[in-house]
């Protein structure tokens, strides 16, 4: 039986595991946190990526709530300018949900699959060759321990310790910042199954209900150089009644990773998820582009038996569509923070287009399937 170390225990560690785990390989997590607490914010999970959990076997429809369209805003007035349906092409859905119920569900799952290990309290510190493939070291609190596996997934997040271990580009900072808040949705209010976004100069901000309670999940994008709410509390006054009613959970500065796939000198390292290609947050893809790595790295080293010949085809299938996204990042970026009157002739362009003309255009990223280890190892 193969077997596999997993650094890091996030959504694309625990989502690698599963995957392998379901292909006949015995897996090791090692976690650096004592603990895995409940944290995070919001996440928006497309229909591509819950394609991956549902096949994997995640509870993910007993969490969150389901999302029909995104409503895009003018910031100020609040004014609807278009609406964008966030359903496949054949009609798979859209979820929206806490973090921290997507990490319990992944553990569950994690848990209840045979061939995975779970180790908490590791830090990942080197590695090197070994006998099977390749040797990692972990310090612990009693001292450094040593796993050796025939493959090693770096699932380490932005900031991944196995990247600066191979001198790997550090991340870029984006010059962003994203203000978290949670709230709780107005009685007087009817519930939304849609995603709203506040569109303005050089700064957006995002509302969505996370649960049945009503919980409410907003994030608001500002310029690094003035993380401060600004303007936007002067916006719409539905957002500003939400970020009154709304309890801080802090600021993250945006940070970007130069995309890379797999480790210099053919060593049996991969990276997934914001290890291999963290993003900017404008198309909401981040969580569903780690779960799609998993996916696909298990399905290549599912189909062939040579692990240089696997990383190569996971990097061949996966660098195409990321750079895809990479661009929608960029556009939603560049469109979202126009200044008036450039966001004016924005508005009346989006006016101009259907609702299913607007689902065609993110077709090719929300249609997309997991496909089993043989038909990907095809295409």
């Amino acid at each position: 039986m193969p077997g596999a170390i997993v650094v890091g225990a996030g959504i694309a560690g625990l989502t690698t595991a599963l995957a392998l785990a379901s292909r006949g390989w015995s897996v090791r997590v090692h976690e650096r946190a004592d603990g895995l607490d409940p944290v995070g914010a919001g996440i928006q999970l497309s229909p591509n990526a819950l394609d991956v959990l549902d096949r994997l076997g995640v509870a993910i429809g007993s969490v969150g709530v389901a999302a029909d369209s995104v409503v895009l805003r003018d910031g100020p007035s609040g004014r609807r300018i278009a609406t964008v349906p966030v359903e496949s092409s054949d009609g798979r859905g859209y979820r929206v949900l806490h973090r921290a119920d997507l990490q319990r569900v992944l553990l569950d799952a994690v848990r209840s699959a045979p061939g995975i290990a779970m180790h908490l309290g590791r830090t990942f510190a080197s590695l090197g060759d070994g006998s099977s493939g390749i040797r990692a070291v972990f310090e612990t609190a009693a001292g450094p321990v040593h796993d050796e596996a025939d493959l090693l997934i770096a699932a380490d997040g932005v900031r991944s310790a196995v990247a600066s271990h191979f001198r790997l580009q550090p991340p870029r900072p984006s010059g962003a910042v994203a203000l978290r808040y949670s709230s709780t949705a107005d009685p007087g209010e009817s519930p939304s199954a849609a995603i709203e976004a506040w569109l303005g100069a050089r700064r957006h901000a995002v509302r969505y209900r996370i649960d049945e309670a009503g919980r409410e999940n907003i994030v608001i994008i500002v310029p690094e150089s003035d993380p401060t709410l600004g303007p936007v509390l002067g916006w719409d006054p539905r957002l500003a009644a939400s970020i009154e009613r709304a309890r801080p959970l802090g600021s993250w500065p945006l940070s970007t990773v130069e995309p890379r796939w797999r480790a210099p000198g053919h060593r049996p390292v991969a990276f997934v998820g914001d290890a291999a290609h963290a993003m900017l947050p404008y198309a909401a893809q981040g969580a569903a582009m780690a779960i799609e790595d998993a996916f696909v790295l298990a399905a290549c080293l599912g189909a062939s038996p040579s692990r240089a010949k696997a990383l190569a085809r996971y990097e061949a299938l996966r660098a195409p569509r990321l750079g895809k996204v990479l661009q929608r990042v960029a556009f939603h970026r560049r469109v979202y923070h126009l200044p008036r009157p450039l966001s004016l002739a924005r508005d009346a362009a989006l006016a101009l287009r259907s609702p299913a003309s607007l689902r065609r255009d993110l077709a090719w990223l929300y249609d997309w399937r997991a496909e089993d280890g043989a038909s990907i190892s095809e295409i």
